[in-house]
C-alpha cells in the first residue's frame, strides 16, 4: 500500500505540466500586450493622418493663389523649395483667419524633409520613418499689379519667417503627394495673365502661368513595427482675383 505524498515522478511530470501552462498563459498575455499595444498605434496614427489632412485643407481652402508645380521658391534663412509631390505653396488673402494682416498676403508653404532638425521638438515616434512634413509661414508677400505671382513673387527670403513647425511626423514619402493639382474652372476679369485650359489647349499645371484652383493632398504615416494609415482631401481654393495684389 502506497504512503501519502507524491512521488519524484509525478512531481516532476507536475512541474512540468505547470511549466507548460504558465509558459501558455504567458504567450496569450504577450499576445494580447502587443495587440492592445498595435491597437493604440492604430489609433495615433489615424489620428496623424486626418490631423496633417486637415490643417492642410484648412489652409488651402483659404488660399487666393496657388503656386503650379515647378516652381522654385526661396524661403527665409537661404532655404529654397520646388512645389511638386512632396511640396506645396499658397498664398492667402489678408483679413482671413490664416492671415490677420491689414496688408499684405501671407505665405504658406509644405515640404517633406529629413527628421533630423526637427527631433528636439517632436515625441519620440514608434519607428519613424525620418521624415517629416513641415509648414513655413511667411507674412506681408506683395507683388506688381496684374502679374503672376509665380513669376514675380518667388523670393520670400526677404521676409520674416512668421513660424516653422512640424504637421506630420513619420511621413511615408511613396503614399505622400501634395502635388496633383488642378485647374481653376473660370478666368477672373483680372487674372488675364494667367492661363486655363480653354484658352491654352497644351497646358499643363507645371506651368508657371497656369491658373490653380484646386488641389488633392494625400498623408501617410507608417511606422516601422508596421502600422500605418493615409488619408486623402480635395480642396478648392477660394473663387477670388488671384493676380491683384491686396490695396490694388
Amino acid at each position: 500500500m502506497r504512503q501519502g505524498g507524491l512521488t519524484l515522478v509525478e512531481l516532476l511530470v507536475a512541474m512540468a505540466v505547470f511549466g507548460v501552462v504558465v509558459a501558455l498563459a504567458s504567450d496569450l498575455i504577450f499576445r494580447n500586450q502587443n495587440l492592445s499595444n498595435r491597437q493604440v498605434l492604430a489609433g495615433r496614427v489615424q489620428e496623424d493622418v486626418r490631423l496633417a489632412t486637415l490643417r492642410l485643407g484648412d489652409v488651402v481652402a483659404q488660399a487666393a493663389y496657388i503656386y503650379p508645380n515647378g516652381v522654385t521658391l526661396t524661403l527665409p534663412g537661404g532655404r529654397s523649395l520646388t512645389t511638386g509631390g512632396e511640396a506645396l505653396a499658397v498664398l492667402l488673402p489678408p483679413g482671413t483667419a490664416y492671415c490677420p494682416l491689414s496688408g499684405g498676403y501671407c505665405g504658406f508653404a509644405y515640404r517633406l524633409e529629413g527628421r533630423g532638425p526637427h527631433a528636439a521638438s517632436l515625441d519620440p515616434a514608434p519607428g519613424n520613418s525620418g521624415v517629416v512634413l513641415v509648414e513655413y509661414q511667411v507674412r506681408g508677400v506683395t507683388w506688381n499689379p496684374n502679374t503672376n505671382p509665380a513669376q514675380t513673387a518667388r523670393d520670400w527670403s526677404g521676409l520674416a519667417l512668421h513660424s516653422e513647425g512640424v504637421v506630420a511626423d513619420s511621413i511615408e514619402r511613396t503614399g505622400t503627394d501634395l502635388g496633383t493639382l488642378y485647374f481653376a474652372g473660370i478666368e477672373s476679369t483680372i487674372d488675364r495673365v494667367l492661363l486655363i485650359p480653354s484658352l491654352q489647349p497644351d497646358l499643363t499645371t507645371s506651368d508657371p502661368r497656369a491658373l490653380i484652383g484646386a488641389v488633392r493632398v494625400r498623408v501617410a504615416v507608417r511606422y516601422a513595427n508596421g502600422v500605418w494609415a493615409s488619408r486623402q482631401a480635395e480642396v478648392y481654393a477660394r473663387g477670388i482675383p488671384r493676380s491683384l495684389p491686396p490695396g490694388m
